[in-house]
C-alpha cells in the first residue's frame, strides 16, 4: 500500500507555531464528560484551552453564543447522560462536541463523520 505524503500550508506558507489554535477537530467517537451538562462541558473546554488572560465573563459570553449558534438552548442545562441515565439526544451531544472545538474559533475545522 502506498503511503501519502505532502505538506500543510496556511495561505501558501508553512503553519506558524500557533497552528494548533487555528485548527479544530471533532473525532467520530464523542469525547465529552457525560455527567456534566452541555453548558458545563463548553465551559470546561474554555477553561482548559483559552489563555488565562481571557476573563470569566468573556468565556461565559463565548459559551452562550455557541449554545445559541448550535441551537442548544433547550438542552444547555441538561446532563449529557450515560448508558442507563437519559440525557440529551444524540444530535445535541454531537453539537456539544462541535461547540467544545468552536471555543477556539478555529480557521479550519475537521469533522470525522459529523452526522449520526
Amino acid at each position: 500500500r502506498e503511503r501519502l505524503h505532502g505538506q500543510i500550508l496556511f495561505d501558501g506558507s508553512p503553519p506558524p507555531d500557533s497552528y494548533k489554535y487555528m485548527v479544530g477537530y471533532v473525532i467520530q467517537r464523542d469525547t465529552i464528560c457525560k455527567t456534566l451538562t452541555a453548558r458545563e462541558n463548553l465551559m470546561f473546554s474554555t477553561n482548559i484551552r483559552l489563555p488565562r488572560e481571557v476573563s470569566y465573563e468573556e468565556r461565559a459570553e463565548r459559551v452562550t453564543k455557541i449554545i445559541s449558534d448550535l441551537e442548544l438552548n433547550s438542552c444547555a442545562d441538561t446532563r449529557i447522560g450515560i448508558e442507563f441515565i437519559r440525557g440529551v439526544f444524540g444530535d445535541e451531544r454531537k453539537r456539544t462536541c462541535i461547540g467544545m472545538e468552536l471555543v477556539l474559533a478555529p480557521k479550519i475545522f475537521f469533522l470525522d463523520e459529523p452526522t449520526i
